[in-house]
């Protein structure tokens, strides 16, 4: 890779209430790494 980017994913769902309090349901994991444009995309994007 060229970058060092980030690689951090997100907890990522709606949020309910139960028993008075805010929960997530339908939630699921995203991986940062799967929303990173490739390298030859970033090459493209720089001016260098």
């Amino acid at each position: 890779k060229i970058d060092h980017q980030s690689t951090m994913g997100a907890w990522v769902g709606r949020t309910a209430l139960k028993n008075g309090k805010g929960v997530m349901v339908n939630w699921k994991y995203l991986d940062g790494a799967g929303y990173l444009p490739p390298d030859s995309e970033v090459r493209k994007m720089r001016k260098n």
